[in-house]
């Protein structure tokens, strides 16, 4: 497989796993709220909580993990950690 097509992969396969998540459904201490109210209170765009949803290969930002780890008390170590043992299949 090319770099270009794992790359591309890679970012299908965690943006999935961010929407699976964080954001299937929306949940702020165990309650599920909308979209918007989950994009004010963790400081993320609700249209890039829209991309991740969507699914569609979205290259998520530094930015975004970091705000996303920072709202959910996860560490970015931790949530990539999760992430490979759930993508077994990636390398």
């Amino acid at each position: 497989m090319k770099t270009s097509e794992e790359l591309e992969e890679y970012q299908k396969n965690l943006v999935n796993f961010l929407k699976n998540k964080f954001c299937d459904p929306y949940k702020i201490d165990n309650k599920k709220v909308s979209r918007n109210m989950y994009a004010e209170k963790s400081d993320i765009g609700s249209s890039t909580l829209t991309r991740i949803t969507d699914g569609l290969g979205y290259d998520v930002p530094l930015s975004t993990l970091f705000k996303l780890c920072k709202f959910e008390k996860i560490s970015l170590a931790d949530l990539f950690v999760e992430f490979e043992n759930t993508n077994k299949d990636i390398k």
